[in-house]
């Protein structure tokens, strides 16, 4: 890795949280009936949406996930040296994210949605919701929980490593970390049970991805020497 290689996959990066986000606004920009938790307020949506939505939204996603992981490890060569063992668990980690992120959790999130709907025109609501609970029991929520386990792994060495000093750019960098967008971003429910309030905390990674890969883009041509490229 070097720094013309870092930028280019930075760029590359912003494309795929571009795509991530137009996946994710596509399955998460609606808005819940009055009362509803998450859970029945995604399943109600899913009713209302044609249902070409989740199907397009989880493949859109996926990919655009799968082009996101090269900027993400150009955050490795940053920790490496001065922190070698943390620097080898978050390349791991990152790889998870590629294994995990978008096949076996954005898809199949597009994939929840439209299983209700579609088995809900075909078996009616009480036989709909019960195959998407257990889908969602069974498959979803046990991948996306080891998937949380590295994904919240990877975010905390990064922010350490950034507040430590122990990379070439400033303390302050650490704000430019996907947890902090993550609660950013989800904090937009606080506003409301809108469309776009619920589409924008459903984007809360995606929307976190291209501001910290755009701040990682400016910060590899201001503080990386020149030479390295």
């Amino acid at each position: 890795m070097n720094t013309k290689k870092a930028k280019n996959y930075l760029k590359l990066g912003i494309i795929g949280a571009v795509l991530t986000l137009i996946g994710d606004m596509l399955i998460g920009c609606i808005q819940f009936a009055d009362g509803a938790n998450m859970l029945d307020g995604y399943l109600g949506a899913a009713l209302d949406m044609p249902i070409w939505r989740p199907v397009i939204g989880g493949l859109i996603g996926c990919l655009g996930i799968s082009l996101e992981v090269p900027a993400l490890l150009t955050i490795y060569p940053l920790i490496k040296d001065k922190m070698p063992k943390a620097g080898a668990f978050y390349k791991t980690a990152i790889y998870v994210y590629l294994a995990l992120g978008g096949g076996a959790v954005h898809l199949p999130c597009g994939t929840f949605m439209w299983l209700y709907h579609a088995a809900n025109d075909r078996a009616g609501t009480q036989i709909a919701r019960e195959l998407a609970v257990d889908y969602f029991l069974y498959f979803l929520l046990p991948v996306t929980a080891v998937f949380m386990f590295f994904f919240f792994s990877a975010n905390i060495v990064q922010f350490i490593a950034f507040v430590r000093a122990k990379t070439p750019f400033p303390k302050w960098y650490c704000i430019f970390n996907l947890l902090v967008f993550m609660g950013l971003f989800n904090s937009a429910r606080l506003i409301g049970n809108y469309a776009v309030t619920n589409g924008i905390a459903t984007s809360n990674k995606s929307l976190g991805a291209i501001i910290m890969f755009s701040a990682l883009l400016i910060g590899y041509r201001k503080y990386l020497p020149k030479d390295t490229e």
